[in-house]
């Protein structure tokens, strides 16, 4: 799947899933699996890069997937009427994120899942 042809089965599903705000896409090789804010990877597409396949997901379903990707080493608490994310950077990772307690937002379970990777997540 290529150009105007993912961007139009990408938009068919946002309309019936609007809190599916985050894309899960993975190569014809299959080599690797990336994730990305749905926005974002619109305004970045190279329309002749060829995608094997995508999954729309939710917040909840990435945090799931930052939590065992991290190996309980995030976790969220609610404090004060909003979440946050306690989390200590991998030894060695080189990340944005110098918070230990950090923002419950899209943009933070993103730095957290790839500095958990080394930006290489593999299934």
């Amino acid at each position: 799947m290529q150009g105007y042809e993912l961007v139009k089965a990408i938009e068919q599903e946002r309309s019936s899933h609007g809190d599916r705000i985050f894309i899960k896409w993975w190569r014809n090789e299959e080599d690797f699996i990336d994730f990305d804010l749905v926005t974002r990877f619109l305004d970045n597409l190279n329309y002749s890069s060829q995608i094997s396949g995508f999954e729309l997901i939710d917040q909840d379903e990435m945090w799931k997937t930052v939590e065992r990707r991290s190996n309980g080493k995030a976790k969220k608490v609610e404090r004060d009427g909003e979440f946050k994310v306690f989390w200590t950077p991998p030894k060695n990772s080189e990340t944005e994120i110098t918070c230990t307690e950090c923002p419950y937002t899209p943009e933070t379970l993103l730095r957290i899942l790839d500095a958990e990777t080394n930006d290489n997540y593999v299934d």
